[in-house]
Formats: structure tokens, C-alpha cells, sequence
């Protein structure tokens, strides 16, 4: 072979190189290579819905309810909106991440451990006990505050604030169950402005969908829904 001809291949070769580097260049700027990020998670927010939930059923744990279609809830907070301070799940002993705890995936009833059975017949401030319990099968996060709307038997609707507590975390594992509390100011005297409630619809924290409560307890509760510190408000769940 000549020297001439070793010249000439050697030359094709580099140029065959340099225009492999310059394809593998535009691969990359034209991102086809893929990105090793993962796409952030979002909790959804609990929106204004319709008021057609599932009526409830007797459980032989005390009065329980069917989820329903849509939330009821304030999107702004004065009504107890089903929004949560939870951000995303929470990593278990295997560290998986928890999702958070869905309507479909509970049961929800009154009354707890501790009580919670109102004196509708005082004059005093008293406490309403909810409870919510893990149905799905596995373990679930939930925290924030629920959703709550009085029904009064007039046909009044009453979406209650939200108390000044700070949200707790809890992991739910099946058939566990937490807690939530309504405080309540009953009203007792003939004058006052009053709602008879007849339903409570109890939308879970992060979640679109509410249960329909019956309301077991008579009495009236004084109509302080256009205050700015009313008796009658909405505690978080797993806090007393």
C-alpha cells in the first residue's frame, strides 16, 4: 500500500468520528436521551360540589355513612374546607410512600373512646365526636381538617370554620381508626337564631367526596354562621 493511499484513509476516518460526536450532540439537545427526574406530586384541593351524597347506614360501631359524590366544602376555609395541612404521603418501615386516606377508602361515624355525646340541652359550649376509619385493606396517611356542613331541617346550610389547633399526622393501618371534633354552642332560649340540624356532611381531609351523617342528637344549635369567632367549629382530625 502507498503512503498516499494510508493518508487518505486515515483522513476518512477522523471525519467519520467528528460527524458521529456532532449527531450525538444533537441527540442530547434534543432531550431524547430522557431526564432522570421524577414529576412532582400535587395534593388536590376540595372545591364547591353538589349536595347529592349517599345516605348513611346503621354499622355496629354507631350510626355510619356512604360516601358521597362531591364535596360541599367552602374553597375558601370560612367553611371547613376538606383541604389539609398533609403535603403527599409519608414513607413506611419499607419506605414506600403512603398515600393519603380516601372517602372511599373510610368509614365514618359518631362518637369515640372518650365521649363526645352533646348536652343539646345546656346552655354551655359542648362537643360532637366524628370518627373515620381505614376500610381499604392498607395503610393510609391522614391529617388536616375535614370538611363539615350542618343541614338544618329547614333547608339551611351552615359550612363551619375552622378552629385555630395545627393539624397532626397520623398513619392509619387497616380497620384503625382517628377522630375529629365539632364544637358546638346549643341554643336554648325561644328568641334566639337557630339551626336544627337534620344532616352533617363530613368531607375527609384532601378529599372531594363527603359522607352523609344523620344528626342524633336533637336540639338546636345558635345560628352564628356569619361571625368571625363563632361557638360552633371544626377541629382537626387526631387532635383532641
Amino acid at each position: 500500500m502507498s503512503h498516499r493511499s494510508t493518508l487518505r484513509r486515515g483522513r476518512t476516518a477522523v471525519v467519520a468520528g467528528l460527524i458521529a460526536t456532532a449527531a450525538l450532540g444533537l441527540t442530547a439537545c434534543n432531550g431524547t436521551g430522557g431526564s432522570d427526574a421524577a414529576p412532582a406530586s400535587s395534593v388536590s384541593a376540595t372545591a364547591p360540589g353538589s349536595q347529592d351524597g349517599s345516605t348513611g347506614s346503621q354499622g355496629s360501631a354507631g350510626t355510619t355513612a356512604g360516601s358521597g359524590d362531591a364535596s360541599t366544602a367552602s374553597a375558601h376555609g370560612t367553611g371547613g374546607t376538606g383541604g389539609s395541612g398533609g403535603h403527599g404521603g409519608h414513607k413506611g418501615q419499607s419506605g414506600d410512600r403512603l398515600g393519603h386516606c380516601t372517602t372511599d377508602g373510610l368509614q365514618a361515624g359518631w362518637g369515640s373512646e372518650g365521649g363526645g355525646v352533646p348536652d343539646m340541652k345546656s346552655d354551655q359550649q359542648q362537643t360532637a365526636a366524628v370518627w373515620l376509619k381505614n376500610i381499604s385493606g392498607t395503610p393510609c396517611s391522614i391529617s388536616g381538617f375535614p370538611g363539615v356542613q350542618i343541614k338544618g331541617t329547614d333547608g339551611t346550610t351552615w359550612d363551619l370554620q375552622r378552629s385555630a389547633k395545627k393539624p397532626e399526622s397520623k398513619v392509619l393501618k387497616p380497620n384503625a381508626h382517628t377522630t375529629f371534633t365539632l364544637a358546638l354552642l346549643p341554643s336554648t332560649r325561644a328568641d334566639d337564631k337557630k339551626v336544627e340540624p337534620g344532616q352533617v356532611l363530613i368531607t375527609p381531609p384532601n378529599e372531594k367526596k363527603h359522607f352523609q351523617l344523620q344528626w342524633p342528637f336533637g336540639g338546636a344549635i345558635l345560628d352564628q354562621s356569619g361571625a368571625t369567632h363563632p361557638g360552633t367549629f371544626v377541629n382537626p382530625v387526631n387532635v383532641p
